[in-house]
């Protein structure tokens, strides 16, 4: 005890027993009033992650993060770890220590988080916002001490903090790095095994053949390493070329399910079957002829080369060519045809160059070609560890890897393709891929389907706006909805200040956030024959600006002709890809050069972004029927039925009946537009005044019934019956009459 008594106060250690006091001095009360404070400070906690605390939980939680920012989490900390400390008996600071430690370090946090704020940097979850104190303060240092003494007073302060709390101090400084040291030991002794064992820069990939030397998928070396040994004579097994071993087996250990198991979200992979199995052989042999071949064949030509590498892929093999100085690369791009004849093949493809490399590619069909499923792509790392809400995997390349990208980071895609080239079971891949991931709450589509057969099985689907639009004026209708969602959603997005979707959602309380809407066109050829200046002018207003709503096109297309895929429609969507098409024409109205008239079919493709240089030849995911059938009715069972909004009816409603609107403050103007451009289209004045399609659409009709313009007939635009000085007499007597 005397040694007790001597020491000094600034060193007594936290989180040990108080010696001297026992749990029944406490009186009962201040135990109960501690525990009821621990109780209701968890309960706050709770309601910042919004953990199931109902109502109230979500008004705590609007009210608290809106008026004192996400830096109250701190607080809150530090009042749980103080009563648990006092309950549990052990040595805590005075009252007011607590108190000044956990204030100071609030306003330190509110103040960094205001920095970031006041910097540029949208807040991603609700507890990251400032708060006023956060905002206020962040403003008065900015404006006083500047940017670097705002950000150092908020991390020094944090320290004193800290220091006043008991968290630093001597001992623990010690402690900690005592701590630190003993792992930058473990870890030193854990290297030093490996800094001798082998020279560095040495490896498999060194030993064999210079002639034909095969490259597999990333991450294969070491087994490729381990089996070279037991492989057969004059052949070359390639293991896992294309899937990640690791990736797979952890993966099924995750999402293992059976069959008396609750079902789970995000959709386990074993609904989409078993994956693909990428071990297969290379005749070492054939690969080393067809080798051959190509430089004899470029020799005859005048053509001075040599084989590089040998890339085999699920679809293609790649011969990577190695040309003499001052050879064009344009000639060997024009002997396609001499090449296919001489290795006998029935396709083949120059890819002149490759992006990123000083080498030619010839890539002709892989005779043991290998399908990509769904469950492969699904489950491999590229696409499990994105970071996209919207992640698609669009398949497997030439040389084995997985590609995925964000669809909000393309923003809108842009597919063709003829009959059998893959393009419509690439497009059920990717609203398969977005569903499985994101709930109906968070994620809509808007699927329309004029061949009426393709989405049907997509008809339950519990993430569907409304059931497949099929009539081609339904489907007219339905682009005109999504341009007033897309204009209420940037009103509401003015009125919150906000800039984005991500950023409104981060802001909005759960029940308000606005789920992605991706709307699905599999036959745009349909659409343009029945109202082409209609069609065009939504998909080209759409993808202009629905990006930052979260409203994104996915357009198929069998008929890539410049009258369906126009140059506004080209320009507006820069990511495309091209599956099989008939013609080099076609070719280059997609992917602005030729080569997918090339193809091999049944999911071979060109993909094309504004990232990519050159378009990358792909291998794209495939899906059967049953599989269809087993992942919506996983979705169906955890989600139930889908809740429709009847977009027909909407449509009717905001028309008023047909009613005469007099009293629009834009009919005049809508009117001097007419005559002066000639032209009485509902579309046309919809960009001309920034309005909706129904506003535009009712001016028109209002033009109508007083006298101005003609009737609809047809297609042909609607005459104009009298000139400017009559129609503004007419316009304004039908104003003044009661």
């Amino acid at each position: 005890m005397k040694v007790t008594r001597s020491k000094p106060r600034n060193q007594e250690k936290i989180g040990t027993p108080k010696p001297g006091r026992g749990e029944g001095r406490k009186p009962i009360w201040i135990t109960m009033a501690v525990l009821v404070f621990l109780l209701v400070d968890l309960y706050l906690l709770a309601t910042l992650f919004l953990f199931r605390t109902g109502d109230l939980g979500q008004i705590v939680h609007f009210w608290t993060l809106e008026t004192l920012g996400g830096g109250v989490i701190v607080l809150l900390l530090f009042g749980a770890y103080s009563s648990i400390s006092w309950l549990m008996g052990y040595q805590v600071p005075s009252p007011w220590r607590q108190s000044l430690a956990s204030l100071i370090m609030y306003l330190c946090c509110a103040l960094l988080l205001g920095l970031s704020t006041l910097s540029g940097i949208e807040p991603v979850m609700d507890i990251l916002r400032p708060g006023r104190p956060g905002n206020l303060l962040a403003e008065a240092l900015l404006r006083h001490i500047g940017p670097f003494g705002a950000v150092l007073a908020g991390f020094g302060g944090m320290a004193s903090a800290m220091v006043l709390y008991g968290i630093i101090n001597r001992r623990n400084t010690a402690a900690a790095a005592a701590l630190l040291s003993g792992v930058l030991r473990s870890f030193g002794r854990l290297l030093s095994p490996l800094s001798g064992g082998h020279p560095a820069g040495t490896g498999l990939s060194q030993e064999g053949t210079k002639k034909t030397p095969v490259k597999t998928a990333p991450g294969t070396g070491s087994k490729a390493g381990r089996t070279s040994g037991s492989a057969t004579p004059g052949r070359i097994d390639i293991p896992d070329t294309i899937v990640d071993e690791t990736a797979v087996d952890s993966g099924q250990d995750l999402l293992e399910t059976t069959p008396g198991k609750a079902l789970s979200f995000p959709v386990p992979l074993e609904v989409f079957g078993e994956p693909d199995d990428f071990s297969f052989e290379v005749d070492k042999g054939l690969l080393s002829r067809q080798g051959e071949n190509i430089v004899d064949t470029l020799e005859e030509f005048g053509i001075s080369a040599e084989l590089a590498e040998t890339v085999v892929g699920p679809t293609v093999i790649q011969y990577r060519i190695q040309l003499a100085p001052g050879i064009k690369v344009s000639r060997v791009s024009s002997l396609a045809n001499d090449l296919a004849v001489s290795l006998a093949v029935p396709s083949l493809r120059v890819e002149a160059p490759i992006p990123g490399k000083t080498y030619i590619g010839i890539e002709i069909p892989n005779p043991d070609r290998k399908p990509v499923n769904i469950r492969t792509v699904l489950e491999h790392s590229s696409f499990q560890d994105s970071d996209s809400d919207l992640a698609i995997p669009v398949g497997v390349g030439v040389d084995g890897r997985h590609l995925t990208i964000g669809l909000e980071k393309m923003p809108h895609l842009l597919v063709a393709g003829t009959t059998g080239s893959g393009k419509s079971v690439f497009v059920s891949c990717c609203i398969a891929a977005l569903a499985s991931r994101m709930r109906p709450e968070e994620l809509r589509f808007l699927l329309i389907d004029p061949k009426r057969v393709e989405m049907k099985v997509f008809e339950r689907l519990p993430h569907n706006i409304t059931p497949p639009v099929v009539e081609s004026r339904q489907a007219v209708h339905a682009l005109g909805w999504a341009i007033r969602e897309m204009e209420k959603r940037y009103e509401m997005f003015a009125q919150a200040r906000v800039r984005n979707i991500k950023a409104f959602n981060a802001r909005a309380l759960p029940l308000d956030r606005l789920p992605y809407i991706i709307i699905v066109v599999d036959e745009l050829a349909d659409l343009m024959f029945t109202s082409p200046r209609e069609v065009e002018d939504y998909i080209c207003r759409l993808a202009q600006m629905a990006r930052a709503t979260g409203i994104h096109l996915v357009i198929a297309t069998q008929r890539p002709s410049v009258n369906v895929v126009t140059g506004l429609i080209k320009a507006n969507i820069p990511a495309r890809v091209a599956f099989t098409l008939p013609s080099q024409t076609d070719s280059r109205t997609i992917i602005d050069i030729s080569g997918a008239e090339r193809l091999l079919g049944s999911g071979d493709m060109l993909f094309l972004t504004p990232r990519l240089p050159k378009p990358l030849r792909i291998q794209s995911p495939w899906m059967d029927e049953p599989v269809i059938q087993r992942f919506m009715e996983y979705l169906s069972a955890l989600f139930g039925d889908p809740v429709f909004i009847d977009i027909d009816m909407q449509e009717d409603d905001e028309q008023d009946g047909g009613r005469v609107h007099l009293d629009d403050p834009l009919l005049e103007e809508a009117m001097g537009l007419i005559l002066q451009s000639g032209i009485a289209s509902a579309s046309r004045l919809q960009r001309q005044l920034r309005i909706g399609f129904t506003r535009a659409a009712r001016l028109i009709d209002t033009l109508e019934q007083v006298g101005i313009l003609g009737p609809q007939e047809g297609s042909r635009p609607r005459d104009i019956l009298v000139d400017e000085e009559e129609a503004r007499q007419i316009l304004g007597a039908s104003i003044n009459t009661p």
